[in-house]
């Protein structure tokens, strides 16, 4: 299973949603506007890869970051921020069933 975290770096302690995921065999990969080097170790163990964006308002750059991560692993099943904020942008990439 692919999973997208938008914003896994902000609060602090989401680090721990990545690190469950990936103890139970989920491929977690982050997109966020941090540098890597900021990000809490235990952040960093827990993901896959991480895709760094200038803005995660920007439309075209968290796409470009999905599909990166589509044509690189495949099938994105889930995208998640669990950020109110994000709410919208997580709506709008969001894969459909097919």
């Amino acid at each position: 299973m692919n999973f997208v975290f938008i914003s896994p770096h902000f609060p602090h302690t989401y680090w721990e949603f990545c690190h469950r995921l990936r103890q139970n065999g989920v491929r977690v990969l982050g997109i966020a506007d941090a540098p890597y080097d900021s990000l809490q170790e235990e952040l960093k163990t827990s993901l896959t890869e991480y895709y760094r964006v200038d803005s995660l308002e920007n439309y075209d750059e968290v796409y470009r970051a999905v599909s990166y991560f589509a044509f690189r692993y495949g099938r994105i099943d889930w995208i998640e921020s669990n950020n109110e904020y994000w709410l919208e942008q997580d709506a709008v990439y969001a894969p459909t069933s097919t």
